[in-house]
């Protein structure tokens, strides 16, 4: 599993998304399991379809199955203590059935 960042200014999201870079998103870079994480927070169906329009599924489910969604779903915890939230489960089960329904596609 790669490190690879993003820049942001050449994603195709709305950079609201990513407010707390505003004052540099002309120049940051992101790595992917941030930018799945926001969108799936902050963004629209659109905006998680275009998800995988945009970045490679293997790339996607990688990042998304061994980075994003253990902390989403409370089997590894960044600080001590750190619950996921009734949203966190949602989103977790909504993203997985997002990639079952998309893995014919990538193919």
């Amino acid at each position: 599993m790669e490190n690879k960042e993003y820049k942001l200014k050449d994603l195709p999201f709305h950079k609201e998304y990513f407010w707390s870079y505003s004052h540099a998103w002309d120049r940051v870079a992101l790595p992917l399991s941030l930018i799945i994480e926001q969108l799936i927070k902050y963004g629209s169906f659109k905006d998680h379809l275009n998800l995988f329009a945009y970045f490679p599924y293997a790339e996607l489910k990688d990042v998304y199955f061994n980075k994003v969604r253990p902390i989403m779903s409370g089997e590894i915890r960044p600080r001590p203590g750190m619950i996921p939230t009734k949203m966190d489960l949602r989103n977790v089960r909504y993203m997985d059935y997002l990639f079952e329904a998309l893995k014919d596609v990538a193919a």
